[in-house]
């Protein structure tokens, strides 16, 4: 393992944020993704799990053939790995690839390629975008899932309403169409939103807390600390008033 006290410290802004805060908080940092919290005074880590055991529970069983697009910190890759899923998991950033073969080693399976270029000539029985599925044009995306697996299983936030905003979210009703022109259909469709808005308040919260740390430990200036506060304030306000939202999705190509 890397001797850095901070081996995050040039990861991307503002995961690196993200990652100091839990580890200030949390002692460490085991994922990236939202929790699903089922009380507001939840811990984030119990959060995160649940969120993680409900996309599990949405899979074929072990030993099926999973492909992860977008393989974050890596945790939930490795935890596919251990319990018996033949996986391998893909992200074109290489410096996530080498975060992730620092902390698992070959236990687990990586490579360094854009979902919707991937092809090594293999299929599998279900593809899994752990909240990855927003940094592909959804319709890149299904036309390269038709190819590659019956299944597809996301966990991810969309645009519920019109949003004309540079970076917002994909909207939902142009995701699902995509998929139906792809020959997918939704087998299953809940909605997480009220148990994922708490993952932004937790960060939200502590943004001032950590002004000092933030500054000193990563280099960021006042201003975007500022731009981090107000950001997530703008972001939770999407939320609330249902701009946006959180969805867990199983998708199935038609035969």
């Amino acid at each position: 393992m890397s001797s850095d006290p901070l081996p995050y410290r040039e990861f991307y802004y503002p995961l690196n944020v993200f990652m100091h805060i839990l580890t200030h908080e949390e002692g460490g940092v085991s994922a990236l993704h939202y929790g699903l919290f089922a009380s507001p005074d939840e811990g984030i880590a119990a959060a995160q799990e649940r969120s993680t055991a409900m996309l599990l529970e949405r899979l074929p069983p072990p030993p099926a053939r999973l492909l992860e697009a977008g393989i974050g910190l890596g945790t939930t890759l490795e935890l596919l790995t251990r319990i018996g899923y033949d996986v391998t998991g893909i992200t074109p950033d290489a410096q996530q690839i080498a975060m992730v073969n620092e902390r698992y080693g070959d236990a687990v399976r990586v490579r360094c390629a854009k979902f919707e270029e991937f092809d090594e000539g293999a299929t599998y029985d279900a593809i899994v975008f752990q909240e990855s599925s927003q940094y592909i044009a959804s319709e890149a995306l299904f036309a390269r899932a038709k190819a590659l697996a019956p299944l597809v299983v996301v966990l991810d936030e969309f645009s519920l309403k019109p949003i004309d905003t540079p970076g917002a979210l994909h909207a939902l009703s142009e995701f699902l169409e995509a998929a139906d022109r792809h020959g997918f259909e939704v087998t299953e469709e809940v909605d997480l939103s009220a148990q994922a808005a708490p993952s932004i308040d937790y960060f939200t919260q502590r943004f001032p807390r950590y002004r000092n740390a933030l500054i000193a430990d990563l280099g960021l200036t006042s201003q975007q600390v500022d731009e981090l506060i107000a950001g997530g304030v703008v972001y939770s306000g999407r939320y609330a008033d249902g701009t946006y939202g959180y969805r867990l999705l199983r998708l199935e190509r038609r035969t």
